[in-house]
């Protein structure tokens, strides 16, 4: 079915042209302020919003923020009644993993009952601004396509890949092939009588959280947690004052949150799934009511807080849980930040060097209260207004309370927020706001700085760096560079493959991409002859000023680039890390094995690598 309407929509259906490309980099766009004396905006009502709102497509906020956005939907996507349910929350990806594409995949519900169609997918092109509505991901005839869609997301990973609950099964669609595959199925554990909502997973896709409930009273009995790697369940039965349980993003840990001493309010079970180590965190220390997780640590609302609306990160590998404040306002009479979103999280990566988004709506006006704001995780204090979410709690569009507030979250980048408003008027709709690049602490996208030292090479190298090329096809060999000069463009068929090996030991291959929108892969490779990209063991994989680590085509990090800029892979002992402008971005969790060569492929035509080195330093054995 969606194959079909993707097709035509390839075809023929450009609903909107917008004026300019979404991923043009931004200016000085925005509000910094200290968040502790952050200034008290006024939200906009229905004229001020209609009065720059399009009908669709681009716009960009008035001052003082600035930003970019997008409308995505309006009332041709309902018959002119309210059916664009709510953004599920905002720790469920509405995005999906566009990195290193010209486009990101959206999806939103649209319910049925209310003039939609559905859960449905809507297409972005980033460059040219193009949406696409691409339809309903099930027929009227499948339960699911009667469905909010809430409680669903996009995997960190795999960019085609959605998970939905299922009654007792947590499930991964393809959005484009309309694949289903099970992923855990709890009646195999439980026996029948039992359904799962909110789920979790983590940003490796291999382990797995949700709430178990009672199918003939609904009521909550607890957490599940199962780890595919190993076909492992984990079963934590808490059925009295259970809010809910997340996995983090790294797998190894679980939150559970339920008032575990029945005393003041909700308190935190923290668990170590790998050695099952248990730690609570009681609601007067700090326990999380709203939170969202990285990799290893959670930023945690915490309402005992001297300060108002104080926000803490909570390291989990601290031996004494201790919260590090990382935001909070002056004023106790709004809530804001409501709901954070940090599903931008990056392994391999200090928390510190990271940054988080929120939303709030609120019926007063205060810091924050009705804005979409980002603040770095480092202590700072510095928080961004991004832009104001426009919803209008009094306004009828949305339903209650709940339902209008925006629960926006962020893409896998950081770099786009998605949420949903009534703008004022009778109606939900879903936007996409750009996060403008100079607020960002680290490189954007999804990259992975870990520090500005590169590893160390020694002296005594076998080689000073010359290329000697074993294998060459359809490139042009001048001295140091390479250059597709014949093939398809954009096929497979163009490459090279170094004499120079390093069998054990220590090795270097340096590189600078000449322009950013060609197709090519440049790395380490254990193959003999040339391999497409996607058979490289090491590499970086280049397009549309996004590189990407890629080993054995699996995405494991990316930074954005210009051409010019100077890209290393090292090997040591084993041991491999990429550099851009000799920064570490990426630390391979996968450990080399030997012999190595450098290997590089380019599917575009005139894709052109420059001074390439492989500086190949074996250690004694």
């Amino acid at each position: 079915m969606l194959n079909q309407k993707y097709v035509a929509a390839s075809m023929s259906l450009l609903v909107s042209a917008l004026s300019l490309p979404l991923s043009a980099a931004p200016g000085a766009e925005g509000i910094l302020e200290d968040a502790g004396a952050a200034s008290t905006r006024p939200a906009m009502d229905q004229s001020a919003i209609q009065a720059f709102m399009p009908e669709r497509g681009l716009f960009t906020f008035p001052a003082p923020y600035n930003t970019q956005a997008v409308r995505l939907t309006n009332s041709s996507h309902c018959a002119n009644q309210d059916c664009v349910n709510y953004a599920g929350y905002s720790y469920w990806r509405n995005m999906n993993n566009h990195v290193g594409r010209q486009s990101m995949l959206i999806f939103l519900g649209l319910d049925q009952s209310r003039g939609g169609q559905g859960p449905s997918l809507f297409e972005l092109n980033k460059s040219s601004g193009e949406i696409k509505d691409l339809g309903a991901l099930f027929p009227p005839s499948n339960h699911l396509s009667w469905a909010t869609g809430e409680g669903w997301y996009f995997s960190a990973t795999m960019p085609t890949k959605l998970y939905i609950n299922d009654g007792p099964r947590i499930v991964r669609f393809d959005v484009m092939t309309e694949q289903m595959e099970t992923v855990v199925d709890i009646t195999d554990q439980l026996g029948d009588g039992f359904y799962l909502t909110q789920m979790h997973s983590s940003d490796n896709d291999r382990s797995h959280s949700a709430t178990v409930r009672d199918d003939s009273n609904y009521q909550a009995l607890g957490c599940m947690a199962y780890e595919e790697n190993n076909n492992r369940y984990h079963f934590y039965p808490i059925e009295q004052d259970f809010d809910e349980c997340q996995i983090d993003r790294s797998g190894e840990w679980l939150i559970i949150k339920a008032n575990l001493d029945g005393k003041y309010g909700e308190d935190n079970l923290i668990v170590n799934l790998q050695t099952g180590h248990e730690r609570v965190l009681l609601d007067q220390d700090g326990a999380a009511g709203h939170s969202d997780v990285g990799h290893g640590y959670m930023i945690a609302a915490d309402n005992w807080a001297e300060n108002a609306n104080t926000w803490k990160l909570w390291d989990f590998n601290q031996s004494v849980l201790q919260g590090k404040r990382v935001y909070h306002n002056s004023d106790w009479t709004v809530t804001a930040p409501n709901h954070l979103s940090h599903t931008n999280a990056r392994p391999g990566t200090p928390a510190e060097e990271q940054h988080a988004c929120a939303s709030s709506v609120n019926r007063s006006v205060g810091p924050h209260a009705n804005e979409i704001i980002c603040f770095n995780l480092d202590g700072s204090g510095t928080a961004l207004a991004v832009a104001p979410v426009m919803t209008d709690l009094n306004a009828a569009g949305g339903g209650d309370n709940y339902a209008k507030a925006p629960k926006g979250n962020l893409d896998v980048t950081g770099r786009y927020f998605l949420w949903t408003s009534n703008a004022g008027g009778s109606r939900l709709d879903a936007f996409i706001v750009q996060i403008p690049d100079e607020f960002l602490k680290v490189d954007n996208g999804n990259s992975q700085t870990t520090g500005t030292l590169s590893p160390s090479v020694p002296e005594t190298a076998l080689s000073d760096g010359s290329m000697l090329w074993h294998e060459t096809r359809n490139v042009q060999v001048s001295a140091n560079s390479l250059v597709k000069s014949s093939g398809c463009n954009g096929c497979a068929d163009a490459g090279a493959i170094s004499a120079q090996r390093v069998s054990h030991g220590t090795a270097r291959l340096e590189f600078t991409p000449s322009a950013s929108e060609p197709l090519l892969f440049a790395g380490l490779t254990r193959n003999q002859s040339i391999v497409p990209g996607k058979n490289l063991d090491f590499s970086l994989r280049f397009q549309q000023g996004v590189a990407e680590v890629r080993e054995l085509g699996v995405y494991r990090a990316d930074t954005r680039f210009s051409p010019g800029d100077r890209f290393m892979i090292v090997v040591k002992d084993g041991h491999v890390q990429y550099l851009h402008n000799d920064r570490v971005f990426h630390t391979s969790a996968v450990t080399a094995q030997y012999p190595l060569a450098a290997g590089v492929a380019l599917n575009s035509s005139g894709a052109t690598l420059t001074d390439l080195r492989f500086i190949v330093a074996e250690s004694p054995n």
